[in-house]
C-alpha cells in the first residue's frame, strides 16, 4: 500500500512539474511584444477590467510560459499585423488565418481548425442557403484585411457573371465598426467565425448566424520567418496539448469543437 501511494504521489508530482515547467529554447527569458485587434471576442479581446483577454490570447500566455519567456500585448488593427511583423516591430501577431500567401511572407502557428459563416440582427428577413450564390443580392460588411475577402469578392464577380443581384461588399477597419454597420442597416450582413459564433449569439440575442460555411481551415498567430522562432513557439503550443491546458482553455470559452489534435507550422497547401 504504501509503495502504490508513494508511485500515485510521485506521478502527480510529475505532472505538475510538466504543466509548470519551461522548454529549453532562444526565446528562455527573452522580452517579447505582440501585437492583437482587441475587438475579436472570444478570440482576443479586453474584459471588464480593462485586460486582455480571450482563448487566443491565454494560449498564446501560456505558450510564452512554457517557454520561459516575457510577453506584452498591445492592442493595433489587423493590417498593420503583417507589415509590423517583417519590420520586426512585433515578435508575434495574434489572429492569423494560414493561407499559402501569408505563410509566403510569415511562420503561421495554429491554434484551432475553424471557418467563416455570416451573422445578421435577428430581426432581419435575411436567411441564406448553404452556397456562396445565396449571398448575391445582399450587402456585407467585411473586415479589412481579413482572409473573407478573396472570396467575398470572387463571389460578387461569380454573381455579376451569372447576370445574378449584385453582391455588395464594403470594407471597414474593425469587426466593431463592421458590426455597426449591420446594426446600423449600413449592410445586412458581415463574417463571423465559427470559433467565435456560438459564444457571440448566446451573449447577444440580436445577432443569428445564416449562410454557408467557407474558407474553413487553421487559424493561429503568426511571426517573422527570419526569426526562426516558430518551432519554438509550436513545441510549446504541442507541449500545452499534452498537459491538457489546451483542452482546458477552449473549453473555459465553449469552442473546444475547433480544437486541434497537433500543431503543425504553416499548414496551408
Amino acid at each position: 500500500m504504501k509503495k502504490i501511494m508513494i508511485a500515485s504521489l510521485f506521478a502527480c508530482l510529475s505532472t505538475h512539474a510538466f504543466a509548470e515547467s519551461t522548454l529549453n529554447t532562444p526565446l528562455q527569458g527573452k522580452q517579447l511584444h505582440g501585437i492583437m485587434q482587441n475587438d475579436y471576442e472570444p478570440l482576443v479581446f479586453v474584459d471588464d477590467k480593462g485586460e486582455n483577454s480571450g482563448y487566443f490570447y491565454e494560449l498564446v500566455a501560456a505558450a510564452a510560459k512554457k517557454l520561459g519567456a516575457n510577453l506584452s500585448i498591445a492592442n493595433g488593427t489587423f493590417d498593420t499585423f503583417i507589415p509590423g511583423l517583417q519590420s520586426q516591430r512585433f515578435d508575434l501577431a495574434l489572429g492569423t488565418d494560414a493561407t499559402v500567401a501569408r505563410q509566403q511572407v510569415v511562420d503561421i502557428i495554429p491554434l484551432i481548425d475553424a471557418g467563416y459563416s455570416f451573422i445578421t440582427q435577428t430581426k432581419s428577413t435575411v436567411h441564406l442557403g448553404k452556397q456562396m450564390d445565396a449571398l448575391c443580392g445582399h450587402s456585407v460588411a467585411a473586415l479589412a484585411g481579413q482572409s473573407t475577402l478573396d472570396a467575398l469578392n470572387e463571389q460578387a464577380a461569380q454573381c455579376e457573371k451569372q447576370g445574378k443581384p449584385a453582391l455588395r461588399v464594403a470594407i471597414f477597419p474593425s469587426r466593431s465598426a463592421a458590426w455597426l454597420a449591420v446594426k446600423s442597416g449600413q449592410a445586412e450582413l458581415t463574417p463571423v467565425y465559427t470559433g467565435e459564433a456560438g459564444w457571440i449569439t448566446k451573449k447577444d440575442p440580436d445577432w443569428r448566424v445564416t449562410g454557408p460555411v467557407f474558407n474553413s481551415g487553421e487559424s493561429g498567430f503568426s511571426v517573422n520567418k527570419e526569426s526562426g522562432n516558430a518551432k519554438a513557439w509550436a513545441a510549446a503550443i504541442n507541449a500545452l496539448i499534452a498537459d491538457g491546458s489546451y483542452q482546458a482553455i477552449l473549453k473555459k470559452y465553449g469552442v473546444q469543437n475547433v480544437g486541434l489534435k497537433k500543431v503543425v507550422i504553416n499548414p496551408a497547401t
